[in-house]
């Protein structure tokens, strides 16, 4: 019976050293560190916590009073004393509290650190206890602050990505307007040249006479006639540059119009200079109603998509090149197409038209800008739909404008 009672007594004491044993090295070998806190002192630790701090032993680390491991404020601004009693009269009055800490390593570098502190059941005869875990935060504060300073930015950001591309428009529209404007120079140039041929001849004609034929009662009904003629000549210059000083003249509010007034005025800015070109214009108007709209922005449209076809029917040297302009009315607004016979556009990259800076008009004669501002104008200027497709013979521009 006693060896009976022996060999149980061994065998307790081998289940309380095996789990010392364990306990002890679950204790050590943690992931975060563990520590024992008596009397407002750290009383022992595992080596995490030593390694944490950058301690080179156990001895020196305990050796260190918890408030010298801390700065004297907290983030918050509060004392670092003062806000770890609060903590600590939480802990004696439910148990338990969780809280993040920032906290001095040997080096006096400050490190945040998550602290779990449970309060251990009190023995007889000792004093209270506590144990705290540390949990290593750096990096999750170091990312959640970023992510802070991002958000608080990201307006701003947004702000300031949005006044970059409002530049990035205006010189996209500069580019496009100084493009047109050399174009109606040439065009202004080829409508003057005729009523100044005209001015030149009638000035010469009117010398001529007067050197030869001074006493002649005829003189003065044929100067009259030529003056009137040389008048005329003059009020078709005064009338071409009125035409393009109010289409370059900026509007900023909508204003009621129709289709037929928008492609109206753009075929008279067109008109010669296409007739010289041998290019013939169909007008096949249908549409009567009126839409608000910034009017010379859609003769700009109208202007670029003629012009395209201009210069598409002179490099492909298209005999009886014709172009076909198209209004009618829809259910929720106006349409407005315009086609030409000038063979289309290679289908792989007729989805690309409308890109800024795509032109089928190689380097030295495109901007790749015309249609695109086409498309800003139509779409975003007037809620409208603007598409391309070839047909038979060549391209069609369809135009959705709403009412």
């Amino acid at each position: 019976m006693e060896i009976l009672c022996i060999t149980l007594i061994i065998c307790l004491c081998v289940v309380v050293i095996y789990k010392q044993q364990f306990y002890k090295s679950l204790y050590q070998d943690f992931t975060d560190g563990i520590s024992i806190i008596s009397e407002n002192k750290i009383i022992d630790c595992n080596d995490t916590l030593v390694k944490l701090f950058g301690y080179d032993n156990k001895k020196e680390f305990l050796s260190v009073h918890p408030l010298n491991l801390t700065p004297a404020f907290q983030p918050d601004n509060s004392l670092s004393c003062d806000k770890a009693q609060e903590m600590m009269d939480i802990v004696e009055k439910t148990g338990k509290c969780k809280f993040d800490w920032v906290f001095l390593d040997k080096e006096q570098n400050e490190k945040w650190i998550e602290i779990d502190i449970l309060k251990l059941k009190k023995t007889f005869f000792s004093k209270q206890k506590f144990c705290m875990v540390w949990r290593d935060i750096d990096l999750r504060v170091s990312v959640q602050k970023k992510l802070e300073n991002f958000n608080s930015n990201l307006e701003d950001i947004v702000h300031q990505e949005i006044k970059k591309n409002k530049e990035k428009e205006k010189q996209l529209v500069k580019q496009s307007k100084l493009a047109q404007l050399g174009e109606m120079i040439s065009m202004i140039a080829h409508q003057w040249r005729q009523p100044l041929a005209i001015i030149s001849s009638s000035v010469i004609d009117l010398q001529m006479k007067m050197v030869l034929q001074k006493n002649d009662k005829k003189l003065l009904s044929y100067v009259e006639k030529h003056l009137s003629d040389t008048e005329s000549c003059i009020a078709s210059l005064t009338e071409t540059i009125d035409d393009f000083r109010n289409f370059y003249k900026p509007i900023k509010s909508m204003q009621q119009t129709d289709l037929s007034l928008i492609v109206t005025k753009a075929y008279a800015m067109i008109e010669s200079y296409f007739k010289t070109c041998n290019i013939e214009i169909l007008f096949d108007d249908k549409s009567s109603k009126k839409i608000t709209a910034f009017e010379n922005e859609l003769i700009q449209v109208c202007l670029n998509i003629l012009q395209n076809s201009r210069e598409n029917f002179l490099v492909k040297e298209i005999e009886k090149s014709q172009i076909i302009i198209s209004t009618t009315d829809i259910e929720d607004g106006v349409s407005l197409s315009i086609c030409d016979n000038g063979g289309g556009v290679t289908h792989g990259i007729i989805d690309k038209i409308f890109d800024p800076y795509f032109s089928t008009k190689y380097e030295k004669n495109g901007t790749g800008l015309g249609l695109y501002m086409c498309l800003k104008i139509v779409k975003e200027h007037h809620n409208g739909t603007i598409t391309a497709a070839n047909t038979k013979d060549g391209i069609c521009f369809s135009i959705l404008l709403p009412n």
